[in-house]
This record gives C-alpha cells, sequence and structure tokens, in this order.
C-alpha cells in the first residue's frame, strides 16, 4: 500500500480518480500517504541515561624522576619524564587505548 500511496503522489492525480483506477478508496490513499510521511521523516533517538564515569586513582608525587606516570588496569605501568613534549604524550595515550 505505501508503494500505491507513492505512486498516487508521482502521479499528481486526483485521490478519488486514482482510487476509483486502482479499486479502493480515496480514505485508503490518504491513510497510507500519512503513514508514507511519517515512515520517511527521520526517527527520533532516544537518550540514553549517561552512564557514571569511573575515575581512576590519582597520586601525586614530588621529588620524583618522572614527570607523569600512568598505571593501566593490568597493573603495567608507563613513565613519561619531564622533557617529554605533550604531541608525544598524546601518542603514547592513543597506542594505549588500542585494543590489542
Amino acid at each position: 500500500m505505501l508503494d500505491l500511496a507513492r505512486r498516487w503522489q508521482a502521479s499528481g492525480t486526483k485521490a478519488r480518480v486514482f482510487a476509483q483506477e486502482h479499486g479502493v478508496t480515496p480514505w485508503v490513499l490518504y491513510y497510507w500517504r500519512q503513514r508514507l510521511a511519517r515512515d520517511d521523516r527521520p526517527r527520533r533517538r532516544r537518550r540514553r541515561r549517561a552512564r557514571p564515569v569511573e575515575l581512576a586513582p590519582v597520586h601525586v608525587v614530588t621529588g620524583a624522576d618522572c614527570a607523569i606516570e600512568i598505571t593501566l588496569v593490568s597493573g603495567d605501568h608507563v613513565r613519561v619524564s619531564a622533557g617529554v613534549s605533550p604531541d608525544l604524550v598524546g601518542q603514547i595515550v592513543q597506542v594505549l587505548r588500542r585494543p590489542c
């Protein structure tokens, strides 16, 4: 029926004439035209509840020989010295985010 409604809209003929030619009532065409318009509209996305963010504990250590130490969930440590550029730290973080 949606295809019939599409053909009716494309034809430009009056609903009464088109319906009579195809053995349906004009009201059937009006109904399916309305359904067609509703189906062609972009669907609204349901908003998901925000998931709580799990924060990692941060320990500030003074006098250490490294500027940043990242402890991974696996227990591995990545130490970044004070002279390293922020771009390199960004690259390190990108590598750590990749799945193994």
